[in-house]
């Protein structure tokens, strides 16, 4: 059954790609995007677009690059995780030909996601060889140099920690290293930040957040006491936004979507956000949900305040059902 899904999914994706680009030609765009005037970082943010070297992959991705670079243009680009659909050189190859191409944005971040970490379906997991991959090829996007799958980097005075799997799994596994690590990373950038926000990016979301429960079906962290410190190291500071992807669920601003228990943006204690990505490819047509793929979000970050607009990348328009506002404290 699973192959025969596997199967189907290509040409019904071709179809779902047609539909959507005759349908953005008869819809009434906002092209024109005016940042404001006191807006001290603009982000484009997106998850799980699953690059593959098929046309059909790249066909899709595009026109929301496009729309990013034309229409957006922030000062950063994020990609929180499973970027590509396997992570070997050929799909690595692909991702970067095409944001040359065409995604004309300064500074980029791209977080690792399960599918980054393994090279083939064919054969078992080997984690080093995909990691390997992702320093090389990620840093490459980003023009930065990387030793890992977890690294921190500043853009406009904001400090980004970006977090990893270490294991070839569907959920995340990170090691007591990483934690450590991480530990220090959040004081160093809440020591520099004096105040302002400080972005987490990981692919999985935290077990028992945005419909995640006990990782029956690994969305979120193999170890609930992994997941457990994390929460409370992030819950130590104030201003803290945790942005994540993998569910590929809808944007649901109340709650009240296709997914039983989910928001796209949740509290976590004050002053700590959580922010769930939706899958630029699959959007929830495979889940259950009636979105389309293209989908992300447009963050501008101000002194006081982020406001959280939702855009769907792939039509050029706005998710005229999805705009949150996260006050700073």
């Amino acid at each position: 059954m699973e192959n025969v899904l596997k199967i189907l999914k290509i040409p019904f994706s071709v179809f779902m790609a047609v539909f959507t680009a005759l349908t953005s030609l008869s819809v009434g765009n906002n092209f024109n995007i005016k940042k404001p005037d006191d807006v001290e970082l603009t982000a484009a943010l997106i998850s799980d677009t699953h690059i593959r070297t098929m046309l059909y992959s790249r066909i899709l991705l595009k026109p929301g690059l496009d729309d990013i670079s034309k229409h957006v243009k922030p000062d950063l680009f994020i990609s929180a995780g499973d970027n590509v659909d396997c992570g070997n050189e050929q799909n690595w190859q692909a991702l970067g030909n095409m944001f040359d191409k065409y995604l004309s944005v300064d500074r980029k971040i791209l977080s690792i996601g399960n599918h980054d970490t393994w090279v083939s379906y064919d054969t078992p997991h080997d984690f080093e060889p995909a990691k390997a991959n992702f320093i090389k090829y990620a840093g490459e996007i980003m023009g930065e140099e990387i030793d890992n799958v977890y690294f921190t980097t500043e853009v406009n005075g904001y400090s980004f920690i970006v977090l990893g799997q270490e294991e070839p799994r569907t959920g995340s596994t990170i090691s007591e290293e990483q934690l450590l690590w991480f530990e220090d990373a959040l004081a160093a950038a809440a020591e520099k930040s004096e105040g302002k926000p400080i972005f987490v990016i990981n692919h999985q979301p935290l077990n028992f957040t945005h419909a995640v429960g006990d990782n029956e079906h690994s969305n979120g962290f193999y170890s609930n006491e992994t997941s457990d410190r994390i929460k409370s190291l992030l819950c130590e500071y104030k201003n803290v936004v945790y942005i994540s992807g993998h569910q590929h669920y809808n944007l649901d601003a109340d709650g009240t979507g296709e997914v039983e228990n989910f928001k796209t943006v949740e509290t976590l204690a004050e002053g700590v956000t959580l922010i769930n990505l939706p899958s630029y490819e699959y959007g929830t047509c495979f889940t259950g949900g009636q979105g389309l793929f293209g989908q992300g979000i447009v963050m501008y970050v101000f002194a006081d305040r982020i406001e959280l607009c939702g855009r769907n990348f792939f039509l050029s328009n706005w998710q005229k059902d999805f705009d949150v506002t996260i006050e700073l404290i």
